[in-house]
């Protein structure tokens, strides 16, 4: 019998890391699944581990053969899943023991393609990232970045079969996969609880290849933004919006007043895409210099029209202080306190 849902799962010198995550997925309690876990070209233990592992769980298929890279690993994946769904699952990361039943129970609720679930980051991070649930502000926050972890998703086999992961997008390949799904009229869900565990370590191609991933974003993040901004607005708006939403980008002042504005009036537009936006305009203040009590105003009806969630309560309440103090203000302030 063909399983339900095909996990993928792409490994790379991960034998330390490994045991743990293939322990969460064959604790699942969605039990009809196949795992098609690929060793690409490890130099530890690796292949053994998960030798080991499908000795003790038939549902477990493992490859084993040279290097070749993750894009070309999780294509070849793809081609083998024989389910109707496929889930992502990385090497390092553990899976709750209900994901894979929520996803697939949401998935059919819904009538939706893609499902991304919440995560709790764990290692040299904490703290929990949360997607917005409905399939309007899920396409309106890929303006921005991936709106949910990579790891954590669940898709329709046909969508990854049919687009596949884009040689030409290293390093943000779940971003350009995303934005090709949005344009094919894939409809997004979203679980907005932690079902996964992702851990934060050193050897993260997120942190080890931050500059190739912020330039490959920015490509995706233009031509989606002319997909997917409203048809009236220019060529020059849709370009000067992508490229204040990029995350890398410093802003001044007035880039931050252009930007939010462009929020609220999108907001407006659709109100169903009001989630993807309200932690947005906060974390465009954060790069923003030349603070003051200037931004005040906008920082008190973005507030009300874009209140963050609860878990960026933190960081709302340190730029408050920072808009009511003033950036030279502030920052003598933690210097200060940076000595006491």
């Amino acid at each position: 019998m063909m399983p339900v849902i095909s996990i993928i799962l792409p490994c790379y010198n991960a034998a330390a890391l490994l045991p743990e995550t293939l322990a969460s997925l064959s604790a699942q309690t969605l039990a009809d699944f196949e795992c098609i876990a690929i060793d690409d070209g490890s130099t530890d233990a690796t292949r053994a581990v998960l030798e080991a592992h499908a000795a003790r769980d038939p549902r477990f298929i493992v490859v084993s053969r040279e290097n070749r890279g993750l894009i070309a690993t999780l294509n070849e994946a793809i081609a083998l899943a024989r389910g109707e769904w496929i889930a992502r699952m990385d090497a390092d990361d553990i899976a709750r023991p209900e994901r894979l039943a929520r996803q697939l129970a949401r998935l059919n609720e819904t009538g939706a393609d893609v499902c991304g679930v919440g995560i709790r980051f764990f290692g040299e991070r904490d703290g929990i990232w949360l997607p917005p649930e409905s399939d309007a502000a899920l396409k309106a926050a890929l303006l921005f970045n991936p709106p949910f972890a990579h790891p954590g998703v669940v898709a329709r086999a046909a969508l990854f079969k049919a687009h596949g992961y884009d040689a030409g997008a290293q390093h943000a390949e779940d971003y350009a996969l995303w934005c090709a799904f949005a344009r094919a009229g894939a409809r997004f869900t979203g679980i907005a609880e932690p079902l996964l565990d992702y851990r934060v370590h050193p050897g993260q191609i997120t942190q080890t290849r931050r500059a190739e991933m912020a330039a490959t974003g920015a490509a995706i993040r233009a031509d989606y933004a002319h997909h997917a901004l409203p048809t009236e607005w220019t060529d020059t708006d849709k370009h000067g919006f992508a490229e204040l939403a990029a995350p890398d980008r410093a802003l001044d002042r007035s880039d931050w007043f252009t930007f939010t504005a462009q929020l609220v009036t999108l907001a407006q537009r659709d109100p169903a895409t009001r989630p993807a936006f309200c932690t947005v305009w906060l974390d465009a203040l954060v790069r923003t210099h030349g603070v003051d009590w200037r931004c005040k105003k906008r920082f008190s009806l973005l507030s009300q029209q874009l209140p963050p969630p609860a878990e960026e309560r933190g960081k709302w309440q340190r730029q408050r202080a920072r808009v009511l103090a003033g950036d030279a203000v502030y920052g003598l302030i933690k210097k200060l306190r940076g000595r006491a």
